[in-house]
């Protein structure tokens, strides 16, 4: 049951914090879909070799090894993405970031 209670609070801060980017200008959809998408794919690399390669097989250790580099790979692809993709106002999300939260 405690999980119902958890997805509410889920879906609470994700509101909030949406209407929050979005009220300071920050907030891109095709952003937030990217990511799931990326979250998925990063799921699914880690998650292949670990449903299709035996764990008693000799090629178990280098299938986890190869997947869980490529996924760090691609979680680094995907960081210097993010700070270049722009926002509706033209400005990219480092950009925007930094136009926030001014050093002091």
């Amino acid at each position: 049951m405690t999980w119902i209670l958890m997805l509410g609070l889920l879906v609470i801060n994700f509101w909030t914090g949406v209407r929050r980017e979005q009220r300071a200008g920050l907030w891109s959809w095709s952003l937030f879909f990217f990511a799931l998408s990326f979250g998925g794919l990063e799921w699914l690399i880690l998650w292949l070799p670990l449903r299709y390669i035996s764990i008693n097989s000799r090629w178990f250790a280098y299938g986890v090894a190869a997947s869980a580099a490529l996924a760090v790979g691609n979680f680094v692809w995907f960081i210097l993405v993010c700070r270049r993709w722009r926002l509706p106002d033209g400005r990219t999300n480092l950009k925007a970031y930094r136009d926030t939260h001014p050093k002091s």
